[in-house]
């Protein structure tokens, strides 16, 4: 009989995903088992860098960026109001004023100047874009990458495609939000098509295991606290609770909810000339 396979937590193999304590899930997006900080060391980004975080939410990733690359400067944007104040206020309680700048913008249509960003980054805002912008949206954000980078300047982005998530918890993660609200990931390909569209070539692409998910208790606060929230912040109707929890609840809870329990770094640089 074949060996189960094993899951990378870390330089750890682990077997499965670990269910969060609820001690740890009430800040555990924040910390996310320490994913964003190894992925902020890991980006190629040159020294002196000028660093654009799109969907930048909360600021956590571009806070990363700015601690491990010391004499960057990072620009963050968001759609959401309420993101981009949590983000001003997250900035400013690390210190980090000086270096990281949140601006309210789309990512589909940046008010920004061509060639003036030597890298453009994004943790886990692409389902998003998606969400709001919808399947066009993702190809017109990475046409304005392509824009706004300097030539053979990186672009790395964070994402969860369908084909790559491992266990019944994390295809159910992927699903679940898509039919709840078209915060949907797409495929590897379909992003490797829209950026060799946009002038990208693909360089590498890492997976990160954080390893946790949700009870199915925890499970009913994400999913209750998206449909109140979505129409809040982002005007999107989504489906109901009811319907969701009917559709998936059966499945969570037998094998639980991914959280962000498996991500992929993808790298890519603009050519030179288009």
């Amino acid at each position: 009989m074949p060996a189960a396979p094993l899951i990378r937590l870390f330089g750890v193999l682990k077997m499965t995903e670990d269910l969060l304590t609820d001690s740890e899930y009430e800040g555990y997006f924040q910390i996310l088992g320490g994913v964003r900080s190894m992925i902020a060391a890991d980006l190629p980004i040159p020294s002196g860098s000028r660093v654009l975080d799109l969907a930048t939410g909360y600021g956590y990733f571009a806070i990363e960026i700015a601690r491990h690359h010391q004499d960057v400067t990072v620009v963050g944007i968001d759609l959401c109001e309420n993101d981009g104040g949590n983000a001003r206020k997250n900035v400013s309680d690390a210190g980090l004023e000086d270096r990281v700048e949140i601006r309210m913008m789309d990512a589909t249509d940046m008010s920004l100047d061509d060639a003036s960003f030597d890298a453009v980054v994004n943790f886990l805002g692409l389902e998003d874009i998606h969400m709001t912008r919808g399947r066009e949206g993702i190809h017109k954000t990475f046409a304005e990458c392509s824009r706004v980078l300097r030539p053979s300047g990186f672009f790395c982005f964070v994402v969860m495609p369908p084909e790559e998530m491992e266990t019944e918890a994390q295809l159910a993660e992927v699903s679940l939000f898509s039919y709840l609200c078209g915060a949907t990931w797409l495929s590897r390909d379909e992003y490797e098509r829209d950026l060799q569209h946009s002038g990208f070539v693909p360089c590498s692409s890492q997976k990160y295991h954080p390893g946790k998910k949700l009870s199915a208790q925890q499970a009913r606060k994400e999913i209750r606290f998206a449909c109140e929230h979505v129409p809040k912040l982002y005007g999107i109707e989504p489906r109901k609770y009811d319907d969701v929890w009917g559709r998936y609840g059966e499945s969570i809870e037998k094998n639980g909810l991914g959280h962000y329990s498996a991500v992929v770094l993808m790298t890519t640089h603009k050519k030179k000339t288009l």
